[in-house]
């Protein structure tokens, strides 16, 4: 548990060491004072990361201009530089408590993994970078594991037509929530305006009444050369025949959390949402999974997913003129349950079914389907011609270039501009390869 004070001498006594941080000596009075010469290191080290710099590569440029450490050292570490850049002194804070004491007898100590209450005074002493630059520099650092370099993504959500509601997925970005994709999508609606759940259909003199039949369901019927896309908690996998269905290599991921419709449209490899769902081999296009760690656990908890099972959608492709999607309606996943779940506690599998009905699965998982589709074959055939959510789609005028919004969960941050990060960076080290050369 994170609580803030307002004690200067509790954070003397409990943050403050005799080592201070580079970037600031201590007075006479143990408060912390700007050393000018070191921080420039750190601003450096700050608008370098900021800028999309890896903290090897940082490392590399310190060594090379002859910056010190703290301990004097003018041989830099990935390390050394993430310990400044994670540093909470830095933006002018304190945090007490970053590590305890398990056991007096040893007296080791252990980094405090919310094991006890930590203590953080803002505003504690003069930064040296401001808090929304170390703020962002933070959310990059705890991101980049998953491939997210260089940037801060928004939520970007499709404004228009066919695409309105549906919310653009970063596959390298942890920081957004489900409840953040549902509050982007319903953002662009106006909440005035209620859509009708049920649809009436009308048949025309001389054609076939087709109430009452149903359309069956694929999934009934052998998967293989269908479009499919399976959702673990960690990955994604396509058939082949769904990669085969968009000319292109890399797919951005859209959501409409709503409708509970996932779509795929063609995207480019500079695109910062795009994610490489295929690629060649001996001449054919195949797919290639798709590593999900960082956003698909919103997606589970977004959609109400069990955690510990797999979901299956049959999907089908939407074309008009140059514009091509495929679709996946949630109404139609299959949950492929681990065997080990519906076990009896002698391990056997429980008996769900007659002697000569097996379960459809695999050999480790059950497909499971919703209770109501055992009184039904499939959807009402006008129903699935035309549902409310996929309407938009049987119209001729929709693109998947509509125009998009960027949606803010969290007030956004005033981060250093791009620009000044990069004159700001070329400065200082003009200024210090100037002070080496001079030395």
């Amino acid at each position: 548990m994170l609580k803030t004070g307002n004690s200067d001498a509790f954070f003397r006594e409990k943050c403050l060491t005799k080592n201070t941080l580079l970037g600031f000596d201590l007075d006479e009075d143990g408060n912390l004072v700007i050393n000018e010469e070191e921080a420039k290191t750190v601003r450096l080290i700050f608008f370098m990361y900021l800028y999309g710099y890896t903290c090897q590569e940082i490392a590399e440029t310190l060594t090379s201009l002859g910056r010190k450490t703290k301990l004097n050292n003018t041989v830099w570490s990935a390390g050394s530089v993430l310990q400044q850049l994670q540093n909470e002194r830095h933006c002018g804070d304190v945090l007490a408590r970053k590590t305890w004491t398990p056991s007096y007898l040893d007296h080791k100590s252990k980094k405090n993994k919310q094991d006890r209450n930590q203590y953080r005074q803002k505003n504690h002493h003069e930064a040296i970078i401001s808090r929304d630059d170390f703020i962002a520099v933070q959310r990059l650092i705890s991101n980049a594991k998953y491939g997210n370099r260089g940037f801060l993504p928004d939520l970007h959500v499709f404004t228009s037509s066919a695409l309105r509601g549906f919310v653009s997925v970063n596959p390298r970005w942890a920081g957004f929530k489900a409840a953040d994709y549902k509050r982007a999508s319903e953002s662009v609606y106006d909440p005035a305006i209620v859509l009708p759940t049920e649809q009436t259909f009308e048949v025309n003199s001389g054609d076939f009444d087709l109430r009452g039949f149903e359309v069956a369901r694929a999934q009934f019927f052998s998967s293989a050369n269908r479009v499919y896309v399976t959702f673990s908690n960690n990955g994604i996998r396509f058939s082949t025949e769904c990669v085969r269905k968009l000319d292109s290599h890399f797919v951005e991921m859209l959501i409409h959390p709503g409708n509970g419709i996932i779509a795929f449209k063609p995207a480019t490899k500079d695109n910062r949402n795009s994610m490489e769902w295929s690629r060649q081999l001996n001449g054919a296009k195949v797919p290639k999974p798709v590593s999900g760690a960082a956003f698909l656990p919103n997606l589970y908890d977004l959609f109400g997913w069990d955690s510990n099972c797999n979901y299956r959608i049959m999907g089908f492709k939407k074309h008009n003129n140059d514009n091509t999607l495929v679709l996946f309606s949630l109404a139609d996943a299959e949950i492929l349950i681990p065997n080990s779940t519906i076990e009896g506690d002698d391990e056997e599998p429980i008996s769900l079914f007659e002697e000569d009905v097996k379960p459809l699965g695999t050999k480790t998982s059950t497909f499971g389907y919703p209770e109501e589709w055992v009184y039904s074959f499939g959807n009402n055939f006008y129903r699935q011609a035309q549902a409310n959510e996929l309407a938009a789609f049987n119209e001729s005028d929709w693109s998947v270039e509509e125009e998009k919004t960027s949606y803010n969960p969290d007030p956004p941050l005033q981060v250093t501009a791009q620009e000044e990060i990069e004159e700001n960076i070329k400065s200082m080290i003009d200024g210090m390869r100037q002070e080496a050369n001079n030395e």
